[in-house]
């Protein structure tokens, strides 16, 4: 690992103990308890989303984004979580909502803007989701150091459904 991409890690790691806040809303009128809804068009479909951005307090930075939808190939909901460069590749990403049941999921790639896991959202874990008060991330650097991201679901549900209507 370069030396900038360790130092970003371990300031990611740091940051983490430090804890850190939903992102601001764009707008007061899309804005669901931190979750917020956003719309893009082609121009014939509508295409929404519901999405929950982490940033760490001390520098702004964004430590996940998540975003739920109804994939327009699949037709099918899925939430797909953002997570930063420097993260262990070959160790599952861990979710769990309040107490519930683990779901550990591989990392599917990892562009300039973070590393992505998509989780296919089924109704058990949906419902969770939407009757959850927090979504629990666990992930590895590549020291195998564990990094807890907690993501709360006060107003999922709401923001799904209006982005799924």
């Amino acid at each position: 690992m370069r030396s900038g991409s360790r130092r970003r890690v371990l300031a990611l790691v740091a940051s983490l103990v430090a804890g850190f806040g939903a992102a601001a809303p764009s707008s007061a009128q899309d804005a669901i308890a931190g979750w917020r809804v956003e719309c893009t068009s082609d121009g014939k479909v509508l295409d929404c989303r519901a999405i929950q951005q982490m940033v760490n307090r001390e520098d702004k930075q964004l430590v996940a984004q998540l975003t739920a939808r109804i994939a327009p190939d699949t037709k099918a909901p899925t939430l797909t979580i953002q997570l930063p460069l420097g993260i262990s590749l070959t160790e599952p990403v861990q979710l769990e909502v309040d107490n519930g049941a683990v779901e550990r999921l591989p990392v599917q790639t990892c562009t300039n803007a973070g590393c992505i896991v998509t989780v296919p959202l089924k109704d058990p874990f949906l419902a969770s989701l939407r009757n959850g008060t927090t979504l629990k991330i666990a992930l590895q650097d590549t020291n195998k150091r564990t990094i807890n991201i907690d993501v709360p679901l006060l107003g999922f549900g709401l923001a799904f459904d209006k982005a799924t209507k």
